[in-house]
């Protein structure tokens, strides 16, 4: 085994860890959505709380793997790697803001005696679903970014394609749901 097959294997297993927690986190907030009573809220919300750490640390794998990966394979030079880390980028952000919003969801939840119309109201943030949708439609637009290694303009016409996608596909399902709930105030820490 040579060092580059185990580099492109940490690489892989990265990027499937931050597949999983993708997909943790849209059960949780599909859950959390739903729920009708506190012990439920607090089921759902007490198993995210190491979530934000195995995405970052993915994140950070996927990054610095795939810019060995990237050397290796002389690729810097393509637009698809270099529209990737812009990809990368935008993802960040977005997965700190919804775990700021998370963290305060927690807390409320700790505070609270029952689901009151405040805590009802963070609980269907309608930023989560948005950050969500887009995060996993530019994670799915990186796939096919490192599969069809497309030139400049189809590398951004594919993130640019996905942002629009996942946001789509947010304000569907509240459509399907019902009427838009308000933003909650003061997420912050």
């Amino acid at each position: 085994m040579t060092f580059y097959s185990l580099v492109l294997f940490v690489h892989v297993t990265a990027v499937l860890g931050l597949c999983a927690t993708l997909s943790f986190e849209v059960l949780s907030l599909f859950h959390l959505r739903r729920v009708s009573a506190l012990t439920e809220a607090r089921r759902w919300i007490e198993q995210v709380p190491g979530l934000p750490l195995v995405a970052m640390g993915s994140v950070l794998v996927v990054f610095f793997s795939g810019a060995y990966l990237a050397m290796r394979m002389s690729a810097f030079g393509l637009a698809w790697p270099r529209v990737t880390v812009g990809a990368l980028l935008l993802i960040a952000p977005l997965g700190t803001l919804s775990g700021r919003r998370m963290r305060a969801i927690r807390r409320a939840c700790t505070d609270a005696r029952v689901i009151n119309p405040e805590l009802l109201s963070r609980l269907q943030d309608p930023f989560l679903k948005i950050s969500l949708g887009i995060r996993i439609a530019v994670f799915l637009g990186i796939v096919l970014l490192m599969a069809a290694k497309p030139e400049l303009w189809e590398s951004v016409s594919i993130v640019g394609i996905s942002v629009i996608l996942g946001l789509l596909s947010s304000l569907l399902a509240w459509r399907r749901s019902g009427s838009l709930p308000a933003p909650s105030a003061d997420l912050g820490d």
